[in-house]
């Protein structure tokens, strides 16, 4: 039978048969809705196949055109960061929008669903990398633009101003992937923990506090008694006054879609059930952010502007979320309560933005386009957990977002269940169920052990602590005042694991490059025991985190005093508070040192003890000359390392 034939045969049968069959792709497509199955397949990947973006993305220049123009015409005298929230109302003013037919969920960081965010202000790496690329991604028509684009922003990056900072052996040593991940001034991307508890009450009453902290600043600075005391408040009230700018913006932005959707539904659309949802959507979008959402789609589509309006300012590689505890009250409400929603209703919305989400992407350097093939994040949403008082946060808006991960089933978005002893059974047979369903996901963390490991280590409060969600991948933050972080930090991340072993065994010496990289252990075939050459291992891997957190002080020194980002830091009650950027207002505690050490960082050190130390079968003179000569010479000793 053809594979045509195969196909024709699945699609006859119906989802109970494919159901029992394990058939479960061809589950989702028959227990799909219509508008889902027209989102799913209208929505563009924004993720990597091998270091290439998917046939048809490409470029998109009305960020970095708006960008480029607004610092241009800007006084020379103006402060970097009013520039930049002028910059950001800019796009945000003046980008085309667009209403996807059948979505209820709008917003886009592009001019259309095809094209990528090119923050240009970042790195001149990730700048040469984006206009060196062969594969098209910028048109040949705005080929000459973005490279006119590019040229203006040589010097003036993030990474430009980080690197006076670096020393020679760091800027090196930060290129090389399989020592140093690049950090944040090459990576130029970040990951963003919210505070849903201050951004719900909406823009309007944050920009409200906001002008109340200026008129306070303002009379302070007349009837200061001191200058230390009168000038201590300039900067803050430029970092107010642009936190402001980009607040508005974000609102008016919003409110473009309100006005497009009312547009349509006015004078083009037909159907009377899309012309009800476009009208919904123009409420929605007029009411979300300026004003508290009151109800799940409203949460939802708030949520949305807001990942929208600071992925504009910097690449954000991540979407820390916790939408089943942070959107229960709103389901509670529609869908228990007032019956606004039926509960497939609500699976269906959050399927829908599961969808949309998936559709976000970014320009990248190419390490990180090889590194995540199939992602276009990683976004990571938490579901489950305990609430603040230890209870059970499980809930049914929790089991709708898994039944909706089994019908949308995107790549990305992902989630990352928070299992504890309290966890209900039901919700967790979901979690296994999508599992079973060959999602990839979630993936499974322990509250029992999480919550204690941040009040212990990183210094939360235990009613704080049970309010983490993931950050990224897998570190936990709480979404609170003080432990939610506004920027990737320290980012220390090294891949180092392996890399470690080959240092160690070699005294620090790299035969690769031929470089002195790693710190000066011993000599190896002096090493007694096993415990020596382990304690050499990890004193290379030490060195190498002292490389890389240096770097990430200095590069958050960089955005504090000299890139402070105004948008993302208005989402956060202590900048609001104290006047400062995000960069400068430093949370609690974070903890991204990431060490990539996979599976066979393990199996050479089991290796080096089995064969040389237990069995004495080698010598660590012989495994070095081995290693020395690419295992040219030596099979049947190299089959023997890697049994």
């Amino acid at each position: 039978m053809s594979q045509i034939e195969a196909r024709k045969e699945e699609v006859k049968k119906s989802a109970d048969e494919l159901y029992d069959a394990r058939q479960y792709w061809w589950w989702a497509e028959k227990k799909r809705s219509p508008r889902l199955n027209y989102l799913r397949k209208a929505v563009w990947s924004k993720a990597a196949k091998g270091s290439s973006y998917m046939p048809g993305i490409q470029v998109d220049l009305e960020n970095s055109r708006w960008y480029t123009k607004t610092f241009k015409e800007a006084p020379p005298a103006e402060p970097f960061i009013v520039t930049r929230a002028r910059a950001i109302a800019a796009v945000l003013d003046n980008m085309p929008v667009f209403i996807t037919d059948h979505s209820r969920i709008v917003g886009y960081p592009g001019a259309a669903p095809h094209l990528i965010t090119w923050i240009t202000t970042a790195s001149f790496m990730l700048n040469d990398d984006t206009i060196n690329d062969r594969t098209g991604i910028i048109p040949e028509e705005n080929l000459e633009e973005a490279k006119e684009i590019a040229e203006f922003w040589r010097g003036r990056t993030y990474q430009d101003k980080c690197i006076q900072y670096h020393t020679r052996k760091e800027r090196v040593l930060s290129m090389m992937a399989d020592y140093l991940v690049p950090q944040r001034d090459i990576s130029a991307f970040d990951y963003v923990t919210l505070q849903p508890d201050w951004m719900y009450q909406g823009f309007d009453s944050i920009i409200r506090t906001t002008e109340g902290k200026l008129a306070e600043a303002e009379k302070k600075v007349r009837e200061a008694p001191t200058a230390e005391e009168q000038v201590s408040y300039l900067e803050k009230m430029d970092t107010w006054r642009s936190m402001k700018v980009c607040l508005e913006a974000t609102i008016r932005y919003a409110r473009r879609f309100s006005r497009l959707a009312k547009i349509i539904a006015e004078n083009f659309e037909t159907d009377p059930q899309r012309k009800e949802e476009l009208l919904r959507i123009s409420e929605t979008c007029y009411k979300v952010p300026a004003q508290p959402p009151e109800h799940l789609w409203e949460a939802m589509q708030f949520d949305h502007f807001v990942q929208v309006a600071y992925r504009l300012e910097w690449n954000n590689a991540a979407w820390s979320s916790r939408p089943d505890y942070w959107h229960w009250p709103f389901y509670k409400k529609d869908v228990l309560e007032e019956k606004n929603l039926t509960r497939d209703e609500a699976v269906e919305y959050c399927a829908e933005w599961m969808i949309a989400a998936f559709g976000i992407g970014k320009v990248w350097l190419r390490i990180g386009r090889e590194g995540l093939q199939g992602s276009p994040g990683p976004y990571v949403w938490t579901l489950g957990g305990v609430d603040e008082d230890g209870n059970d946060a499980c809930n049914d808006l929790t089991d709708c977002y898994l039944d909706a991960a089994l019908i949308s089933r995107v790549s990305d978005p992902t989630f990352g269940f928070r299992y504890s002893s309290k966890t209900r059974t039901e919700t967790l047979r979901r979690v296994f169920e999508c599992i079973r369903h060959g999602l990839g996901y979630p993936s499974l963390r322990n509250d029992d052990v999480l919550i204690p490991n941040l009040m212990n280590w990183f210094g939360h409060p235990l009613k704080e602590a049970r309010r983490w969600v993931h950050q990224a991948c897998m570190a936990p933050s709480p979404d609170t005042k003080l432990g939610a972080p506004s920027l990737r930090y320290p980012q220390a991340s090294i891949a180092s694991g392996s890399k470690a072993v080959s240092l160690a065994m070699f005294d620090g010496f790299d035969p690769v490059t031929q470089m002195q990289i790693g710190v000066k252990t011993g000599d190896c075939t002096k090493f007694e025991t096993f415990d020596d050459f382990y304690n050499a291992w990890y004193g290379q891997l030490k060195a190498a985190f002292k490389i890389a957190t240096t770097m990430e002080h200095k590069n958050r020194y960089v955005e504090a005093h000299f890139y402070p980002k105004p948008m993302t830091s208005a989402l956060f009650e202590r900048c609001i508070e104290t006047g400062e950027n995000g960069a400068l207002c430093k949370e609690r505690s974070s903890l991204w040192f990431t060490l990539f050490a996979f599976s066979e960082t393990g199996d050479c050190l089991a290796a080096v003890k089995k064969l040389i130390y237990d069995e004495k079968k080698y010598t660590m003179g012989r495994l070095r000359d081995a290693l020395l000569a690419n295992w040219d010479g030596y099979e049947e000793m190299r089959q023997d390392f890697v049994r």
